[in-house]
């Protein structure tokens, strides 16, 4: 393990990677290695915290561009700002996340001793970055040191694009709350969690909890994330008429007594690398519902084993497995104790072994 290390992302705002990275470079610092975290959004946007060991450096340059010339020029200046904070740490490793960040570190530690380890968090045959910068995603991750993906679906993917040898799988390290509390809730409820953007699915979550409502008059939807679809999804929920039945909780640090007080999660996305949700309610011992749109969840949800697998997009099939969950006691706890133990691989510290791995020398 290298002792000096960078972490690069574009923020420390709600989301996996960012989650993913703070843990990252808290376990790092503790255990006495030299810790930089760089981003380019300053700390009024976090909402993960760093260890006071771990050192921060805000390089900006994030205002939105008029047009393709100012783009160019702006991401010139985050290049050669990125470049020097990196230089400054006097680093051994630079561990980058996600899309264009990768690319721009790519391009900011050419020339150097500094090895680059980039981390994938979507199927980038699935996830467009505009043409531009699928361009040069392609072109840039070549020159990685390392290449890591969180789903052995996308291993697979990018095996097809880079040298295997590049290329490795690096579980979440999923957080384990030391909360042991239950959400009291006065209605059974369902669970699910993520961003509010269409990329999630909760539009077809809504739609599918209609169906169920039917059947199901008294249960409950709580949905625990942020984001710009909030003002959609509400009226959607109005216009199904089960809005006094769905709660949009919004952002919350720890969602663990939500998972804990819930029946069972879904997790609907129309495409996702490996949602950290799905693994943290899972963790409790509680089953989830997923789409097969979302590869990276089916290292670890297998469908009838450890939870229940349907079509993406299909709100009946969708429908119909939050009825069979709700009706039977005895599946859900045989999925639920399966499910724990499929999750194993993602607790922190057999995680931080495979990151540990993955960022020495090949």
């Amino acid at each position: 393990m290298t002792n000096r290390t960078v972490i690069v992302i574009e923020s420390l705002a709600g989301g996996g990677a960012q989650h993913v990275s703070s843990t990252l470079a808290n376990t790092w610092a503790d255990r006495g290695d030299a810790v930089t975290v760089i981003t380019f959004l300053d700390a009024k946007h976090d909402i993960f915290k760093l260890d006071p060991k771990v050192r921060r450096i805000i390089i900006g340059g994030t205002n939105k561009s008029p047009n393709p010339f100012a783009a160019t020029i702006a991401n010139l200046v985050r290049i050669r700002r990125l470049r020097a904070a990196v230089l400054s740490c006097d680093a051994e490793v630079v561990v980058s996340f996600v899309g264009a960040t990768n690319v721009l570190t790519i391009l900011a530690t050419r020339g150097t001793s500094v090895r680059v380890v980039i981390s994938e968090r979507n199927d980038p045959s699935r996830q467009s970055l505009g043409k531009l910068w699928d361009i040069l995603r392609n072109y840039t991750y070549k020159l990685a040191n390392r290449i890591t993906a969180n789903s052995k679906h996308t291993v697979s993917q990018l095996n097809n694009s880079f040298p295997s040898n590049k290329v490795c799988w690096t579980p979440n390290p999923i957080r384990v709350s030391e909360n042991k509390t239950h959400f009291e809730s006065d209605a059974p409820y369902i669970i699910a969690a993520g961003r509010l953007h269409r990329q999630k699915g909760f539009d077809i979550l809504l739609r599918a909890f209609a169906e169920f409502h039917k059947s199901h008059p008294c249960w409950r939807l709580f949905i625990v994330g942020e984001g710009d679809e909030r003002a959609e999804l509400e009226l959607l929920s109005y216009s199904l008429h089960i809005a006094p039945f769905i709660d949009l909780i919004g952002f919350v640090k720890d969602p663990f007594p939500y998972y804990r007080g819930a029946v069972f999660m879904t997790h609907p996305a129309r495409y996702e690398g490996l949602p950290n949700v799905v693994l943290e309610a899972m963790s409790v011992g509680i089953p989830a519902v997923v789409t097969d749109t979302q590869p990276g969840i089916l290292d670890f949800v297998q469908h009838e084993k450890t939870g229940l697998v349907v079509p993406g997009e299909s709100v009946p099939s969708l429908a119909a497995a939050m009825c069979r969950l709700s009706d039977d006691e005895s599946l859900r706890v045989r999925l639920g104790g399966a499910a724990r133990e499929a999750i194993r691989p993602c607790l922190p510290d057999q995680a931080l072994k495979a990151w540990d791995s993955a960022i020495g020398e090949n």
